[in-house]
């Protein structure tokens, strides 16, 4: 049993609220349709310059946990760091409704649980 597992059980916390929370937090409002815009004006009028250069960040992707990511949390399968911050901010805003202190540092919940390596370049590949 993982970290993660014990500690939404003792909090009373149900995958399907994970799920519904983090599609709440990552969804894209009105600023990132705007960021996009921006990002895409860009591209068409000034290519030569760079994002940082006009203070242009890069997006939220806009999606949230599936419950698969949360069952595979809870059963303690190595998961990717994006993930693992989409659960960590699901469950404080979670434990935010039911008016519970959050938890401060994110390795506290995945404390058994590896991170899962990427995918690796082509070039890397080839060469290894």
């Amino acid at each position: 049993m993982s970290t993660f597992k014990t500690f939404i059980d003792s909090k009373g916390i149900t995958p399907k609220a994970i799920t519904i929370a983090s599609r709440r937090i990552e969804a894209s409002g009105n600023e990132q349709r705007a960021l996009l815009a921006a990002r895409t004006k860009k591209r068409r009028t000034q290519a030569d310059k760079k994002y940082d250069e006009l203070n242009l960040k890069k997006p939220i992707s806009g999606r949230g946990v599936s419950e698969g990511q949360v069952t595979a949390a809870t059963a303690g399968k190595p998961l990717p760091k994006k993930v693992k911050g989409k659960l960590f901010r699901a469950v404080n805003a979670v434990l935010a409704t039911k008016k519970q202190p959050k938890v401060e540092d994110y390795k506290l919940l995945f404390e058994g649980i590896a991170s899962r390596a990427g995918k690796k370049p082509k070039e890397a590949a080839k060469a290894g």
